[in-house]
């Protein structure tokens, strides 16, 4: 194929954060400015009072969206719990692997059971989640190398077959500091710790964040919610929604939630143990304390375990070796990426090796008629 136009920044920074940060790769393409982020806290609040205007929002939103869909993305944690009890969803939706440290779903069945909702599970194997890798990057206007992007999309064609419209918890992680990042941030603070947690790959320039007064709990707040948030996160749902021929909803994506969360005072959003702390206190009244300080778990994938399998090994170590691959990939060690990874069993290098295969293949599949 013709080798795309690629803006050398936008690539340096996919590479480094597995997305490029303002929402493009190719040239002329214009990207999306992430939003301010302005912390205002107001000084002599109690936590009562935070709490209360947090109900209130929670249910103002709720009501809301009662009148625009009864479906909802149903995992084990908090924030889709919350939707999906707080809308009475008739219908929910969830993903299930056979790889136990990675599978949710009972928990999900067991939620959508006490909910009442009639349930439905898209069991997602090696075998799937491979044949469906090149359909769920090429719905993306650019590439990423989430690699839960492609179970979402797997989760978004399942929800197809019985709704059109469907809600989807994405914002209080972010809002409210819900990562285990934050929770580390206090074992070894600095003002970048956002970049070591964010990093991939050591190359380019970063983005260029307010200081916020040197806290760096603060700025990686910020990254999250201008950045990671508004070029990963919110383009994910709503790609994998599309190319599912669904309509999306996210509730937690209002301007009265994002002034309140940046109104909130970093002890009600977490500490050295757990993220969402104000947050998870409201969610109980929903949802019950079991589920509403439940432990994080993301929405892991086990495509770590799956790309040592003999038929992703070779499509991977074909793509990348590929001559689209050598020109794209030029200022990286890819071979030694892949020997690391290979021969030399370092874990900790699977996101590089799946972020470059998820590059040349959205290249590879839609690339060309972007340009």
């Amino acid at each position: 194929m013709t080798k795309p136009s690629l803006d050398p920044k936008a690539l340096e920074q996919y590479l480094r954060f597995s997305y490029p940060v303002d929402g493009s790769v190719l040239m002329g393409q214009k990207g999306t400015p992430a939003p301010e982020v302005r912390f205002s806290v107001t000084p002599g609040r109690s936590k009562d009072d935070y709490l209360q205007e947090l109900l209130q929002i929670l249910e103002r939103m709720l009501a809301e969206e009662r009148q625009c869909s009864d479906a909802a993305f149903l995992s084990s944690g908090v924030d889709s719990s919350l939707i999906a009890f707080g809308i009475r969803a008739r219908k929910t939706f969830s993903v299930a692997y056979e790889e136990a440290e990675f599978n949710e779903s009972d928990l999900a069945i067991q939620a959508a059971r006490e909910l009442g909702s009639e349930h439905h599970v898209a069991k997602i194997g090696p075998a799937e989640y491979l044949g469906t890798v090149d359909e769920a990057l090429a719905s993306r206007p650019a590439p990423t190398g989430d690699a839960s992007y492609v179970a979402l999309f797997i989760a978004a064609q399942e929800a197809a077959q019985h709704t059109d419209v469907v809600c989807s918890g994405e914002g209080p992680d972010e809002l409210f500091c819900g990562y285990p990042c934050y929770n580390r941030y206090f074992q070894s603070p600095s003002e970048d710790f956002w970049l070591a947690t964010n990093t991939i790959m050591d190359v380019g320039e970063v983005p260029d964040l307010p200081r916020y007064g040197g806290d760096g709990f603060l700025k990686m707040n910020a990254f999250d919610l201008s950045i990671w948030m508004h070029n990963n996160i919110l383009p994910n749902v709503v790609a994998a929604a599309r190319g599912a021929g669904i309509n999306i909803r996210t509730p937690y994506v209002r301007q009265d939630l994002w002034d309140f969360a940046l109104s909130l005072p970093t002890g009600l959003k977490a500490n050295e143990t757990m993220g969402k702390l104000l947050f998870r206190e409201a969610a109980q009244r929903y949802v019950g304390r079991t589920i509403a300080f439940r432990e994080k778990r993301g929405f892991p994938v086990p495509v770590r375990k799956w790309m040592r399998l003999e038929s992703y090994k070779t499509r991977i170590c074909d793509t990348l070796t590929n001559a689209l691959a050598r020109d794209v990939l030029a200022s990286v060690d890819v071979e030694g990426v892949l020997a690391a990874y290979y021969c030399e069993n370092d874990e900790s290098v699977w996101k590089q090796v799946w972020e470059m295969f998820a590059l040349i293949r959205w290249l590879d599949t839609v690339g060309e008629c972007k340009q």
